[in-house]
Parts: C-alpha cells; structure tokens; sequence
C-alpha cells in the first residue's frame, strides 16, 4: 500500500478577492462597450440669424440627432443632454447618419440659395452677381455646422429685414423663430422633428414659432408639419403662438401686421 505524498495546494483567500474585484471593472466595462446602436434625438436651440452673419433680429431652430454606439456612449450623451430620446437601431444607423449629413448639406446649401434669390426678387434693384456669389459663399461658410434646410425661411426673413432695414422684434420686444425650407417659388417647404422644435422654442422664449402652412401640399405619410404643430401645441399647452405659412411673403405680411 502506497501512501501518497502529493498535497493539495490551497488557494488564499485574498487571492480570490483579489481576482473578484478585478473581475468587476473588467466585466462592467465590457457590458458598457459591448455594441448597442440606438439612434436619439434632443433639443437643441434657437438661435439668431445673426450667427449666420445676417443683420436680422429673427431665429432659426435646431435639434440635435445621432447614433450611440453603447452603453457608454448612451449615458454620455443623456449625461449632457438629459431630454434626449433613443430608439434602438444597428450597425447600418452610422452609414444612415453620414449619408442623412452628406443629403443635409446639399439641401442646407440650396435653401441659402433660395433665401438669397427670393429677396433679390423682392429688391426694386437686381444684386451685382459678385456680390450675390460672395454673400452666397459667406452664409454657407457661417452655416457649416449645421445641415438640413429647415433654416431657409428664417434665413430669408433675416435677409429680408437686413435688405429693407427692419427690426420684426420691435427691438427685442417679442423673440420670432421658426422652421421650414424655402424654395425656389417662394413656397415654404416641410422638415422633420416639427414636436422637438417647438419644445426648444418654448424653452428658449420664443413668442411666434412659424411653421410650413403644408397642409394641402403634405405628400408623406403622418399628419403635416401644420397639423403636427398645431395639435402638439395643444397638447403640450406651449404658451408660444404656432403661425403656419405657405410663402415668404405671408411671414413678412404677418410680422409687418404685428409691427403695427
């Protein structure tokens, strides 16, 4: 009979602490950077025209909009923007995002241009074309950061007011902003995140927000930016006034009206 003389090594127990509390980071972290895609959307501000180097006293709108990646990057972003709303989604929403910029830029360019053109038109004298390519390249300069076309109308309100001289605030008496296109035929054209636009401009002060008086000409699926801002202003009993407008010149009517 053989004794063995072989002993079992006995593990320390402030080894196995040691090990757990290692353990703990290394799986938290990987939890939170295990891949997540969500899209979200927030508010975001309302800004003067004057940031776009227009001598206007109007204020265009924006909201905020993007992809997370994880966890991580989900808590950094309610972190700093603690309204912000997700939607899960995949890997294919970063592609969606950077074509949705690229698009965004395109049309943010072709409603400076409009912008300009309609309130040439409205000029008694034609612009000199060097001027009009300069000015045209400073605005799209200005507004680099920001894409999308949904800062047009505002954007032909300020220049309409720098052209003619106006102050529409009644010199800060009342904060005017708004959203929506603005195309080649004077026409206001729909945009996206109508609910998420009015929040900020509630938020920030604002006394009329303008909206695309679409509501006969709303080709999408839903309810029409009008209709949209109109019942969500009820809904949300925004003290704000919504004014729908079909064309640039009933916003300048309305705010001359509202000028006395």
């Amino acid at each position: 009979m053989e004794v063995s003389t072989t002993r079992r090594r006995r593990i320390r127990p402030e080894y196995v602490i040691v090990s757990l509390l290692l353990l703990i980071p290394l799986g938290t972290a990987t939890y939170c950077f295990l891949p997540r895609y969500a899209t979200f959307s927030a508010l975001g501000e309302i800004l003067p025209v004057q940031e776009l180097g227009v001598n206007g006293s109007v204020r265009f709108c924006y909201v905020r909009e993007g992809v997370v990646r994880n966890l991580y990057e989900r808590w950094d972003v309610r972190r700093t923007f603690p309204d912000a709303v997700f939607a899960s989604a995949d890997a294919s929403a970063l592609d969606e995002l950077e074509w949705s910029e690229e698009i965004g830029e395109e049309l943010r360019d072709e409603t400076i241009l409009h912008a300009l053109a309609v309130v040439e038109e409205a000029d008694e004298e034609p612009w000199a074309e060097e001027e009009k390519t300069s000015r045209l390249e400073e605005l799209i300069e200005r507004a680099g950061e920001y894409y999308g076309d949904s800062l047009g109308l505002m954007l032909a309100i300020g220049l309409f007011e720098e052209s003619r001289n106006e102050d529409f605030s009644d010199g800060g008496r009342y904060v005017i902003a708004g959203t929506g296109t603005m195309e080649a035929d004077h026409t206001v054209g729909s945009v996206g995140a109508i609910r998420d636009k009015l929040l900020t401009a509630e938020r920030y002060g604002a006394d009329y927000f303008f909206v695309p008086g679409d509501l006969d000409r709303f080709y999408y699926e839903g309810p029409s930016n009008e209709e949209e801002a109109l019942r969500s202003a009820e809904e949300l009993e925004l003290r704000l006034e919504v004014v729908p407008v079909d064309t640039l010149e009933e916003a300048i009517d309305f705010l001359k009206r509202l000028n006395g």
